[in-house]
């Protein structure tokens, strides 16, 4: 699994992960978006996991609204991927605190916990919309 990016820096982030994006079998892949916010979206964090057929990808808690410049750099980053044919979008919710325990694990103990505790999501919920 292939670490992209730091925390709590969105647009870094999303460049790094623009580049690190090649390779990977989107319609096949699987896009988990970790979260330690469920009912308060204006104040989330989010890490990325991008589990796809050779290549997986994996983000800090570098995207949402917890961020400067990081609920636009998460819409920008789902609409890349829907673009490219993703189509399999996932929400983990853990706690605050649990979040950088998770993120530390070795790749496969986290994708086994991240698609234990994963739902499908609709990705549209995090695209921004135009006013």
């Amino acid at each position: 699994m292939e670490r992209v990016g730091l925390r709590a820096a969105p647009r870094l982030t999303l460049e790094a992960l623009k580049e690190a994006l090649k390779g990977v079998r989107f319609p096949e892949a699987k896009v988990y978006l970790i979260t330690d916010w469920q009912d308060r979206r204006e104040e989330a964090r989010y890490a990325v996991v991008i589990h796809g057929g050779k290549k997986d990808l994996l983000t800090p808690d570098a995207f949402g609204p917890a961020f400067p410049g990081g609920e636009a750099a998460l819409s920008e980053l789902v609409a890349l991927l829907l673009e490219r044919g993703a189509r399999r979008f996932y929400e983990a919710v853990v706690s605050p605190g649990e979040m950088t325990a998770l993120l530390g694990l070795p790749p496969e103990e986290l994708l086994a916990r991240v698609n234990a505790i994963a739902n499908p999501t609709d990705p549209g919920i995090y695209l921004r919309r135009a006013a």
